[in-house]
């Protein structure tokens, strides 16, 4: 049986991600799930959230639930591409 490997990347501010983990693990969690890309197989797998993710960061602070409408309503995507 095979293996697979995963690499993770994060192309934003360490120190903003390291800080919510820290604070607010959930805030850290939505920030990594509409920002980050990771390699699989071959293949880079990208995630980009089509709106501002200080916002999007904003309401998982104050109203949890109005983050999954923001996701709803702004959209994201998830691009693959060989690396």
């Amino acid at each position: 049986m095979g293996t697979s490997e995963f690499k993770l990347d994060y192309p934003y501010s360490y120190f903003w991600l390291i800080f919510w983990v820290i604070v607010f693990f959930p805030v850290a969690l939505v920030l990594l799930l509409t920002g980050a890309a990771f390699t699989s197989e071959g293949k880079r797998y990208a995630i980009k959230y089509g709106g501002s993710r200080g916002w999007l960061a904003f309401w998982t602070l104050v109203c949890f639930p109005v983050t999954f409408i923001l996701l709803l309503l702004n959209g994201f995507s998830i691009s693959v591409a060989a690396p």
